[in-house]
């Protein structure tokens, strides 16, 4: 019978729980012998036992937490939305598209900029003698000239590998 209640959904729930507390109701007020204190007080406790069994259903159909244990979801791969997008943009650059190009040159020297400073304390803007040296000739001309119209995969992978190498 449980099983048969919770595959009810919602609105067939309630409406079962409300014809049931109609029919409580209308048995009390029209049989006359049921006026005495004792069956009304029945009547209201199967009211209740209905109200506390319609609770129930509506408990058992999602999980509660009771814990209080916040803590964030963990993340699913692909979910960042910046890496799908830098994956994008070295496609895109790969066909010969300018603008992807121009967003993967921008990353790739803001990237630099940033291994630069954090691991060897050098400035890509005013210290291009040791920035030149730390990052070698290929990819610092690719990061100070404008952005090629292709980046071939190969080249891409070295400038990474350089990267996190420094």
């Amino acid at each position: 019978m449980r099983r048969r209640l919770a595959a009810l959904d919602t609105a067939h729930q309630l409406g079962l729980a409300l014809a049931m507390a109609v029919l409580v109701g209308a048995v009390t007020v029209a049989v006359p012998v049921l006026n005495s204190t004792g069956l009304l007080v029945a009547c209201a406790g199967l009211v209740a036992a209905m109200a506390v069994l319609g609770q129930w259903l509506w408990q058992s159909r999602g999980s509660t937490d009771w814990t209080h244990t916040f803590r964030p979801p963990p993340r699913q791969r692909g979910a960042d939305l910046r890496i799908a997008r830098l994956a994008d943009d070295i496609r895109s650059a790969s066909g010969g598209d300018l603008t992807a190009a121009g967003r993967l040159h921008e990353t790739l020297t803001s990237l630099a900029a940033d291994q630069l400073r954090l691991r060897r304390g050098i400035s890509l803007t005013q210290d291009p003698e040791r920035a030149h040296a730390a990052l070698g000739p290929d990819l610092t001309s690719y990061l100070t000239l404008p952005a090629p119209s292709r980046l071939s995969g190969d080249r891409l992978e070295a400038f990474t590998t350089t990267l996190e190498e420094l």
